[in-house]
């Protein structure tokens, strides 16, 4: 079971990363097409990046990468609180409120490190035989 979680867990970690581009995308086509995709930038943020970054924290819960993995899928979960309520202080802390795109650039790095040890991590568990597993005292 710990070896299906941990392909979700690595999947969804992929799907957050992508998330992220993607909304840097919709923020692009706000600025230099289209304003109403600001709109759009808001609302994925919302909610494709929010249920991405949940499913995300589940599954690194179920799949038990290791406290230092799990702890860095904690920090982006809270990041992604953090995130979400940047632009809410634009009127009474406009210098806090530009911290919104450099928080999003730590984001993406952390994503993409925990996306490519949890590949790292559930490739290493499936070539170990079953009934044992790649990290010791992690039960399968």
């Amino acid at each position: 079971m710990i070896r299906y979680a941990r392909w979700i867990f690595a999947t969804l970690a992929w799907v957050f990363v992508a998330a992220i581009v993607f909304q840097v995308f919709l923020i692009g086509l706000g600025l230099f097409s289209d304003p109403s995709y600001q709109q759009t930038h808001r609302d994925f943020g919302f909610t494709g990046v929010g249920l991405a970054s949940l499913a995300l924290l589940i599954s690194a819960i179920v799949a038990r990468p290791g406290r230092r993995l799990l702890g860095l899928v904690v920090l982006l979960f809270v990041l992604y609180i953090v995130q979400s309520s940047l632009p809410g202080m634009k009127t009474s802390y406009p210098i806090v409120a530009a911290l919104h795109p450099v928080n999003a650039l730590l984001l993406f790095g952390i994503a993409f490190y925990v996306a490519r040890v949890a590949t790292v991590l559930a490739r290493a568990n499936a070539l170990s035989p079953v009934g044992t597993s790649s990290q010791p005292g992690t039960p399968t």
